[in-house]
């Protein structure tokens, strides 16, 4: 008789009982998850009526493999687009739920008498509520389209981010016993976010980029297998560098999920995903003992109730302070009253870990299967209670809550003003420091030590500064741009309030102090020059850097592919949505989001008997001039050589914060320059023209091709205005556009470019034959 492998009869053991019980209880239109735990109780050591299985530690091992794939299962559905446009809702709540179940779990297991190791983990495993159980009620209940489902949804994105960091967290604890110092732990939870933003960068960067190159070779076959393999692979990366593979998983899977095949990749993954999924939930219910179930009824009871009480306050207080209604505010924590498969993993590592007593891990699931039985009811009477609770509180206290809920987003301009400017700001500083400090890093670790090997020194020394640096110029010059990739926002600022001065130049001499920090360490530290001679090549090389346009557009060309990659799903969608709504109209993104404004330059004006170049418009506002207009003469596209003079008409062109940016400036700085009318569209201004054919302003496109004279040049260099008598006021680069771009934005092939001029600028370019 043939010899067959224990582990495929206890896998046909666990399936054939999994399936039987999920056939039941789908029947009984009950959680699957429920189900699965069942049969793992059934098929476990702990049930004697059926057979058990023969070898736990091949199950183990499976379990831990369908962690792996329901980890990279919901990076595949998560999306930083997602998470981006949760808001503040999903924020507030999410994180009041988190840190308050943590010390609730961590005081309600001290009470039970737990050690410090089982109450930290109790704390972890009620902070994490259930997707799969929440998107069946809510699906049974016909409730999806109400809008407090919406915001529990982004409470749940949230709360997937937060699971991941305190999975790495706990395991840092566990294998520490917990005597981890507050700095060492301040030391990973930086470490940790360090190579979250650079997997985030270089993924974003490479991952979508590489599924566009292959796509025509993707069948359902490749792409699964390919998909499998790039999660495995960061699951021994993540592994490697002294994380969790569950954090590994979920990386990847939420880096394939910014790529256009996204929904092919998690069409493909769905029955690697669902077969393991289950043998893990079957694992959970073979650690189901029903005896230590009967020995700790009252500690169950007990969480239950702090699960219940706890998730129903601070989610329910955190959506209110973020400005949402009370019954909006209740109805969410009515639905998030409830724990489930991110617990199990949570307690699946405790236990792998070592620091979980055996006891645990049952309660857990009995808290769970007890609490996904309890949430429909919740959230059938959150309506009722919620008119209870209005009944019965003071109408002083009711009226301020209406006035708080209603006042919440009535904040004044100049903070929404600094909010945005400070958010883009801080953002692109920690990505910039991630790719310095990453590009220093390889250079000190690994090309010196490589360098010193095939070359004598110094020059190996040398070539590792040179590689060094040129790696680190396109980063440092976005770093060194005087006021960032928003001028007009700056502007806005600076002339807003003359208080505003001074932590604007502090955050400017902050960038350039990080800059110069940056090249000095490469001069000390790699070539091990003298103090004095790395000061005076470090002032040199920061201002060859800061003055390059060549670098700035290689940065930008890094940047738009990047962004490319980001948001290709989206932009596809609204490209769509955009045809539908207007199939006639091929500039429907264009038009509408340029704006020109007419100002009229007086004898008083700052502006008058000045040259264009000394005024840096553009460079301060980041709008363009379309003409000056004096005594009935336009001059069109005017350069800086041209002199303004007085009684005259100025025509901007430029986005709507442009232009808003420009009418501050010239509000705040009493410049003499008033406005002839409000600002209006491209679209309306080229509809309400009255000159004749050859003096009226019009827009077309150009295909830059692979023999296009403008291919691989930036705009500054092909210099347009003067060549061609027209104005870039767009471009295309597939499905992301770019309104108004930088003048050292560098053209690519297939790019499609929106050019405005007048009749002239057509004759020349059909001459040129670029039309």
């Amino acid at each position: 008789m043939a010899h067959l492998p224990v582990l495929i009869s206890d896998l046909a053991m666990i399936l054939l009982v999994a399936g039987i019980t999920t056939l039941i209880f789908k029947k009984l239109n009950q959680p699957l998850v429920l189900g699965y735990i069942i049969a793992g109780f059934l098929t476990g050591p702990h049930f004697n009526l059926f057979p058990t299985i023969s070898d736990m530690n091949n199950i183990a091992t499976w379990a831990e493999i369908g962690v792996i794939f329901l980890l990279f299962a919901l990076g595949l559905e998560f999306s930083f687009n997602k998470l981006k446009s949760v808001g503040k809702t999903a924020m507030f709540g999410a994180f009041t739920e988190v840190v308050g179940l943590l010390a609730m779990g961590f005081a309600c297991g001290k009470i039970l008498g737990w050690n410090t190791m089982d109450s930290i983990f109790l704390g972890g495993m009620l902070s994490m509520s259930s997707t799969t159980i929440i998107i069946k009620a809510f699906d049974d209940l016909k409730l999806r389209g109400r809008l407090f489902t919406q915001k529990v949804f982004g409470i749940l994105i949230v709360e997937d981010i937060a699971g991941i960091i305190m999975m790495v967290m706990l395991s840092t604890l566990a294998t520490t016993a917990g005597a981890l110092p507050g700095y060492e732990l301040l030391f990973d939870v930086i470490r940790l976010l360090f190579f979250l933003v650079l997997w985030f960068l270089m993924g974003v960067y490479l991952v979508p980029s590489f599924f566009k190159k292959t796509h025509s070779l993707m069948n359902d076959e490749t792409l699964l297998v390919v998909a499998v393999g790039l999660c495995l692979g960061m699951v021994v990366l993540a592994t490697n560098l002294g994380f969790s593979a569950a954090l590994g998983a979920f990386i990847m899977g939420s880096l394939i999920a910014e790529s256009y095949m996204a929904e092919r990749a998690e069409h493909v993954i769905k029955p690697v995903q669902d077969l393991f999924g289950a043998v893990f939930f079957v694992s959970v219910g073979m650690m189901v003992d029903h005896k230590i179930l009967i020995e700790h009824a009252l500690p169950i009871l007990a969480i239950i109730l702090t699960t219940i009480v706890g998730k129903l306050i601070f989610t329910s207080l955190g959506v209110l302070l973020s400005g949402q209604s009370l019954n909006t505010s209740l109805h969410c924590g009515f639905s998030l009253a409830q724990i489930g498969e991110f617990s199990f993993i949570i307690a699946s590592l405790g236990m792998s870990l070592g620091v979980l007593s055996d006891f645990i891990y049952p309660i857990i699931v009995a808290v769970s299967v007890i609490t996904t039985f309890t949430t429909p009811y919740f959230i059938k009477i959150s309506d009722p209670a919620c008119e209870k609770l209005v009944a019965i509180l003071p109408k002083n206290l009711l009226d301020w809550l209406n006035r708080y809920t209603s006042d919440t987003d009535a904040t004044g301009e100049g903070d929404k003003d600094w909010a945005t400017f400070l958010g883009i700001y801080v953002s692109r500083l920690v990505i910039y420091l991630t790719l310095l400090i990453s590009v220093v890093f390889i250079a000190i670790y690994y090309l010196q030590p490589y360098m010193m090997q095939v070359l004598p020194l110094p020059y190996s020394k040398i070539i590792t500064a040179i590689i060094t640096l040129i790696f680190m110029s396109p980063f440092l010059r976005a770093l060194l741009e005087n006021r960032g990739h928003h001028p007009e926002l700056f502007s806005v600022l600076w002339f807003k309030k003359r208080t505003n001065h001074l932590p604007l130049l502090f955050l400017i001499t902050l960038k350039i102090a990080i800059a110069f920090f940056a090249v000095f360490f490469v001069f000390t530290q790699i070539l091990d020059l003298q103090m004095i001679a790395s000061i005076v090549l470090t002032l040199a090389s920061t201002a060859i850097i800061a003055s390059s346009d060549w670098l700035l557009g290689e940065y930008l060309r890094i940047e738009s592919r990047f962004l490319i990659n980001l948001n290709e799903k989206q932009l596809i969608k609204r490209r769509e949505s955009l045809k539908e709504q207007d199939a006639s109209s091929t500039t429907g993104w264009l038009d509408e989001k340029l704006f020109i404004v007419e100002y009229n330059v007086e004898e008083s004006s700052y502006f008058n008997n000045k040259m264009l170049s000394q005024l840096t418009i553009r460079e301060h506002y980041g709008v363009n001039i379309l003409k000056i207009v004096k005594d009935g003469h336009s001059i069109d596209m005017p350069g800086g050589n041209n002199v303004i003079s007085a009684p005259a008409s100025m025509f901007f062109i430029g986005t709507a914060d442009q232009v808003k940016s420009l009418s501050t400036a010239f509000e705040n700085r009493e410049l003499g320059m008033k406005a002839n009318a409000e600002p209006i569209s491209l679209r309306d201004y080229v509809l309400q023209q009255d000159e004749e054919d050859k003096a009226k302003f019009l827009y077309c496109t150009i295909s830059i091709n692979a023999t296009s004279p403008l291919l691989n040049k930036s705009i500054k260099a092909t210099d347009l205005r003067d060549k061609w008598n027209c104005l870039v006021i767009g471009l295309e680069r597939g499905n992301y556009t770019v309104v108004n771009p930088n003048i050292s934005l560098v053209f690519e092939k297939d790019d499609l470019l929106w050019v405005l001029g007048k009749q002239k600028m057509i004759n020349q370019l059909v001459r040129e034959e670029i039309l």
